[in-house]
């Protein structure tokens, strides 16, 4: 069986219209047939350069394709898994709508005065984005948080605004669409004592009572010691079915006293029908798992299931990590939602596998934690050291040593648990095609540290090892992240990250949010061939420079994907303030495609959000495999929960197979498919087609 390695370099080979020898042209089996220095968070200042030494002010501001359909998935091997097959999509199916080659290149057009948020409209500024259908039309809608942790006060001179809760409704004189400030009207800011503009610092979604519509889990970020904390604390807040928000229950979702909170995601993880919540936080903090039990309640159950983490583990990988971002998603494919945590300092991260309801971190045994490149004898803090203790030998350092701005400890800075990298967002998703979830771990990096220091990189999954699974690190080169940057002293910002098809090609391809740093912007990978990559940023219209928070969603309703980018002002940088700007997707929307909004039976079956739940689309060109997700990464990534594929040529997808998160592991298959609708499937009820409207011409 070939290596991932070799078929990587292959893919290279064919990209560069290089033949591969004889005998060597063979792709790598499968399982499927084919789918420290800086810190950044929540105020205007980073960490000290000493690559997470201490804590600082918290930063930013902050395989292959399938050779025709085959047989249908096979059931995950799940204890009382039930296969459904739904048969016909409905008894009268819509009018086939096929589109046809050639079709455009995609571009994107920047579009924030037309959606109303731009300098001339209500200017809205943030740092940190996400979107969701909170009032349930069918359109994601947008909330934004800035950097800061202080409350809102709209009589100050000029008002501080901090927070945005913007609804997507159509214009008022008929030409596409707009977002519309409904941040007071909504509630999102009410406060526990009778007060105005509740400070927070990120928001995710999910429907946590069952009743229809998506609730809100808002984090706060609140130094220990800071001494104008307002005294506001995460919260739960309960969707009324129209978009606007009351407060569930006191101390739902948080402790009493400050957290500095970074991330958090929805999960179902002992999948009996109610969404569960987990909450990552900055030094010192435990990372907390929430149970859902209804109506806005959680119950703190971390250390029931088993990740607790020790004071001073450290050395041995126990430690609580200085978190900046969660994900939840079922890595091992079991069905089940696992834990992964993205760490700052150069500590390891973490992957904590389900078992059955309690957890086991296996980071270090299967490749998560960090890589494998240990040497820091280019290291220019060790340079500085060895220069100045005279204890060790060292080339020369390229750096000053005088006057601070350097730290090395020996014993601690040359252990394996401070050789990985600065992670902040780790994605989840089937780039390849082979139907196994693969991660791209979003990493700030710095010349002057060396190789030690992890790259941002995709890590693919393979079946094999202890664990059933592990991750193999092909390298940018490979894959074609490779960045040469033409400063010498270069530093990667890289913050946020996402897959999304942008291009409609049946696809998914990367995108980094990169900040901060001289040069730094928004990248996009278009995937050129499984697990091979190019990068088009520039071409495509999307170098959106000093790129922090980001979301995806198909925003007019046109079938492809757009996208919301947030600014930075850390460090300098083009803007004058954190401007957020509307990218729409030019060219994607001539291609075929199929979004598909899932609703889960509720308590005792599936959440009624379906986060966890995995969906598998196969057509005669290729598989797709795709999972809902809860919100992600550094400070609530979160992209709409309706799943958008893209079908290139495709007019009829064959079969599309649901896996809901639930205990019996239910699985439901639907035939023929029509291209170029949203769907909607009740679980248990069968599939509708939703027949919106055309998209008005902007």
């Amino acid at each position: 069986m070939r290596t991932l390695r070799t078929s990587m370099l292959l893919a290279l080979l064919a990209a560069l219209g290089i033949a591969a020898a004889a005998g060597c042209a063979e792709p790598a089996t499968r399982r499927g047939g084919g789918e420290g220095g800086e810190g950044e968070g929540e105020g205007e200042g980073e960490g000290s350069e000493g690559e997470g030494e201490g804590e600082g002010s918290e930063g930013e501001g902050e395989g292959s394709e399938g050779e025709g359909e085959g047989p249908p998935p096979q059931d995950a091997g799940l204890d009382g898994e039930v296969a459904r097959d739904a048969g016909d999509p409905e008894p009268e199916p819509p009018p086939v709508i096929c589109k046809a080659a050639p079709f455009p290149e995609v571009t994107f057009v920047r579009a924030t005065d037309r959606w109303g948020i731009g300098r001339d409209g209500l200017a809205v500024d943030g740092i940190r984005v996400m979107l969701a259908d909170l009032d349930a039309d069918g359109y994601p809608d947008l909330i934004v948080h800035g950097s800061s942790h202080l409350r809102e006060d709209r009589l100050a001179a000029p008002p501080r605004r901090l927070r945005w809760v913007l609804f997507n409704r159509p214009a008022t004189d008929g030409t596409g669409r707009r977002f519309v400030d409904a941040t007071a009207s909504s509630g999102y800011q009410t406060t526990r004592d009778a007060g105005e503009g509740r400070a927070c610092s990120l928001a995710v979604a999910g429907d946590v009572d069952n009743d229809g519509d998506l609730d809100l889990f808002s984090g706060v970020y609140t130094e220990s010691l800071a001494a104008d904390d307002p005294g506001d604390r995460s919260e739960v807040l309960l969707n009324r079915g129209d978009g606007t928000f009351v407060l569930g229950p006191a101390g739902a979702a948080a402790g009493p006293g400050p957290r500095a909170t970074t991330a958090a995601a929805f999960l179902d993880f002992d999948r009996d029908g109610l969404l569960d919540l987990f909450v990552g936080g900055f030094y010192g903090t435990q990372n907390e798992l929430y149970r859902g039990l209804g109506e806005g309640r959680f119950q703190q159950v971390t250390h029931q299931v088993g990740l607790t983490a020790t004071s001073g583990g450290e050395l041995t990988g126990t430690n609580a990590r200085p978190t900046y971002g969660v994900t939840a998603c079922d890595v091992d494919d079991d069905g089940d939602a696992d834990l992964l945590v993205s760490a700052y300092g150069r500590q390891w991260n973490q992957l904590w596998l389900n078992e059955d309801g309690s957890f086991r971190e296996v980071g270090q045994q299967v490749g998560f934690a960090g890589d494998e490149l240990r040497d820091y004898s280019d290291n220019e803090f060790y340079h500085c050291y060895c220069a100045t203790s005279r204890t060790c030998s060292a080339a020369t350092p390229r750096i000053g040593c005088t006057g601070g701005g350097w730290s090395w400890t020996p014993g601690v800075d040359d252990h394996p648990f401070r050789l990985n990298g600065n992670s902040f967002t780790t994605v989840c998703g089937d780039l390849d095609g082979d139907e196994r979830p693969d991660l791209l771990t979003a990493e700030i990096r710095h010349w002057h540290i060396g190789t030690s220091s992890d790259p941002t990189e995709i890590l693919f999954n393979l079946p094999e090892g202890a664990a059933g699974f592990r991750f193999e690190r092909p390298g940018n080169l490979l894959t074609g992240l490779h960045r040469p940057w033409r400063a010498a002293d270069w530093n990667e910002g890289d913050i946020t990250a996402s897959f999304a098809d942008f291009d409609g090609d049946g696809q998914l391809d990367v995108f980094v949010g990169s900040s901060d740093y001289p040069g730094t912007r928004a990248f996009l990978w278009r995937q050129q061939s499984p697990g091979f990559f190019k990068e088009l940023a520039v071409n495509s219209g999307l170098s959106h420079p000093w790129a922090v928070g980001h979301a995806w969603g198909d925003l007019d309703g046109d079938g492809d994907l757009d996208l919301v980018i947030a600014s930075s002002v850390m460090r300098g940088g083009p803007w004058a303030s954190q401007e957020v700007h509307v990218y729409e997707n030019q060219g994607a929307e001539s291609k075929n495609w199929l979004r598909v909004t899932l609703v889960g039976g509720g308590t005792g079956r599936a959440n009624r959000s379906a986060i966890g739940a995995q969906v598998t689309l196969a057509t005669g060109v290729r598989r797709q495999q795709r999972e809902v997700a809860g919100g992600y990464g550094h400070f609530g990534l979160q992209h709409d929960l309706t799943l958008h594929f893209g079908l290139d040529g495709v007019c009829e997808v064959d079969s599309l197979t649901v896996r809901w998160p639930d205990r019996a592991g239910t699985v439901e298959v639907f035939r023929d498919v029509r291209a170029n609708y949203r769907v909607e499937i009740r679980q248990g009820e069968g599939l509708r087609y939703v027949r919106e409207p055309p998209p008005a011409a902007p």
